[in-house]
């Protein structure tokens, strides 16, 4: 597939349905009880914003959001960001594998350590667009 037909296909706004998320290691499943809803939106001028609520049962929503210009290199799309609710992600570089499946979107970020459980991750994210 062509960069123009990729940067085509991504266009538009896509729905959070669903997030997985476990510990590297063991395969642990987390997030039991979680509910997470959000949206991310790709443009071709190429910009690109997203919005993530996260609401844990007993503890304050917690939403995640930033935007910037987006790239494609390989499997993997970049998202540059410039502004951010994390400050610690302003001007850095989001990688995010990602595969097509029908219409929906499979972002899958690198394994990192968690913000909140402290051991290395997988996570992905899984996007229909609406």
């Amino acid at each position: 597939m062509s960069d123009q037909d990729l940067r085509a296909r991504f266009a538009g706004t896509w729905k959070l349905v669903g997030v997985e998320r476990e510990v590297a290691g063991s395969g642990e499943k987390l997030d039991a009880g979680v509910t997470q809803t959000g949206y991310i939106c790709y443009t071709t001028e190429p910009r690109m914003m997203v919005i993530i609520r996260r609401m844990e049962p007993g503890k304050p929503q917690e939403i995640i959001s930033y935007t910037g210009a987006w790239s494609i290199k390989g499997d993997a799309v970049v998202h540059h960001v410039d502004m951010s609710n994390r400050e610690s992600w302003v001007n850095t570089d989001q990688v995010r594998h990602f595969r097509f499946e029908g219409n929906k979107l499979i972002l899958t970020p690198p394994e990192s350590p968690d913000y909140t459980h402290g051991s290395v991750t997988r996570r992905s994210l899984t996007w229909e667009k609406i």
